[in-house]
Parts: C-alpha cells; structure tokens; sequence
C-alpha cells in the first residue's frame, strides 16, 4: 500500500460531444502525468465527475485508470453512494475485480442532509470501514455535498479505526480542526482537498494534497511540495504565488468545465464535461490561452 502524500490527482474522466466516455484520451492523460513527480492519482471525485457515471460506467474507468497508472503510484478508487447499502454493493463489484487499489475514497452522504449527523456518518463510515478489504479514505467536500461537513469529532473517532487511513479535506475552513484531532499520527493521514489549504496542511505536518490544478499542471504542484519539504517554506511559497496567478485565470474558473479546458490548451485531452454541464465558453476559453501564453506555459 503507497502512502497518501505528495500530489495526488484527481483525475478528470474525459468525455466526447456526445457524452461518451473517451478511454483513448484517459490513457493518453495517464501516460503523461506518469512521467512527472506527483505521488498518485484519486479516479472518480468530483473532477471525474462521477455522479454523472453509471456503476457499471464507474467501474470500466477504476479498471481502465487503474492498468494506466504507474504501480509505482498511490491510486485510490471513489466509490461512495448515497446509501451504506449502495456503496458496499458497489465496493463489492470494486474488489471482484482484484485491482491494483491503495485506498477507496468515500464521498458524505449528503441527499438528506439534515439527517446526515454525527452519528450517523460515524456509522456509516464504520461499517464500510469494516467491510471493505481495501483501506478507506474520509471524503469531505461540502461544495459537492450538499454543505454535509464530516465534524472534527467524526474525523477523532473514525482515525482509531484500522482500517481508515485518513481523510481528504476539500472543505473551506476545516483543516486545522482535523488536525487538532487526528493531526501527528503515523496511521491517519489529513490531505489537503486544494492547492489553497496545502501550506496549511504541511505547516501542520501534512504531507501534501490531491489538488484539481494537478489535472493540467502536473509537475508545477509536485514542486510546490518538493520545495517545500526540501528547501524550505520561503522558497515553496515564492513558486505557489506565482502559480496560483496562473491558476486563478485558468483552471479555477469554471470547475471542472475549466480544468478540462485547460487541460486542453496545455496539450492534454480533457475533453468535455457530460451535459448538463456546459464546456467553456469561446471568449473565456480565449481568456484562458491568453493567460497561459503570457505566463509562457504554451507557445
């Protein structure tokens, strides 16, 4: 099992015009990030937009994603659902297929939001956590959740389970909570969920983060942390400030209809998202070539 530190990406699932699921631009995406320094790669969160897949659709990608990844990286499978009945069945399928997973990244219930409480996530997350023969990561992203947040008390219980090994944060304001409750131990580990909260995370003794921007700048993220860990804070956050201009104008706008576009302009195959979501449009697209020409990331 590889550990859950550096960048992690979490991968787009490239789509066509037509909303068919293109395996030919996934395996070429996969063939050039595994030339860079990133840690591993996180199929099926939200960037891999995979409310909008079908189990059977989820499950082709997890294989297809899995045998293009380097084995030498961490790869770590989404596999929640709405309901604890759901997401076993569908680990079921998961583990049938004998794949070469480190981690399953489970999403929050969030449809019933109210009734989302403490107790029940702790529940919910303990018998997949107890079922499951792969090890489980805590997903908590409230923009893609229905604002269900996993409390820091939910995160100081379930860190005592075997078989969760940590938690990726994609919440706002959450980090230093989680790391006050779970933060320092060798057998959980709290992950940044964006570019904006990994100094946060490894001021913390964090180790890095799976961060959307990786999708299209690959090697520039994996040097935010090797600075970082190798030469100091000072040095690290010089390098992010400048690239997160570029972020800002690229990428960051548009969710992943941006990160896909963006991928594009830098030689990469995003392809576009399933509808209902629409692709960029011309003139931000036009904004967004603009910026990466001037920051002298394409020619």
């Amino acid at each position: 099992m590889r550990n859950l530190s550096g960048i992690i990406i979490p991968t787009v699932t490239p789509f066509d015009e037509n909303g068919e699921i293109r395996f030919d631009m996934l395996q070429y995406n996969y063939e050039q990030w595994n030339k860079t320094a990133v840690n591993g790669f996180m199929c099926l969160g939200s960037n891999g937009e995979f409310r909008m897949l079908s189990d059977d659709e989820a499950l082709e990608v997890i294989r297809a994603a899995s045998s293009y990844a380097d084995p030498d990286k961490c790869f770590i499978a989404g596999v929640g659902r709405e309901s604890l009945y759901q997401t076993l069945r569908f680990i079921d399928r998961v583990q049938a297929e004998n794949l070469p997973i480190d981690y399953l990244s489970v999403l929050t219930p969030h449809y019933f939001k109210g009734l989302m409480t403490d107790a029940a996530l702790v529940e919910y997350y303990t018998k997949i956590a107890d079922y499951s023969k792969i090890p489980i990561l805590l997903y908590c992203a409230p923009a893609f959740s229905n604002e269900v947040t996993i409390s820091a008390e939910v995160v100081r219980i379930l860190a005592d389970h075997p078989n969760i090994h940590g938690i990726k944060d994609t919440s706002k304001n959450m980090m230093n909570a989680y790391m006050d409750a779970a933060g320092g131990r060798d057998d959980f580990e709290i992950v940044s969920g964006s570019m904006s909260s990994v100094f946060t995370c490894m001021d913390r003794g964090g180790k890095g983060g799976v961060v959307s921007a990786s999708n299209y700048f690959p090697a520039q993220c994996a040097e935010v942390v090797r600075l970082y860990q190798e030469e100091g804070r000072e040095k690290a956050w010089e390098y992010y400030t400048v690239l997160n201009e570029v972020i800002k104008k690229t990428g960051a706008r548009g969710s992943v209809a941006g990160v896909k576009c963006t991928m594009n302009l830098m030689g990469l195959k995003g392809g576009v998202p399933r509808k209902p979501v629409q692709p960029i449009s011309q003139e931000l697209e036009a904004e967004m070539k603009q910026a990466l020409l001037d920051a002298g990331f394409i020619s």
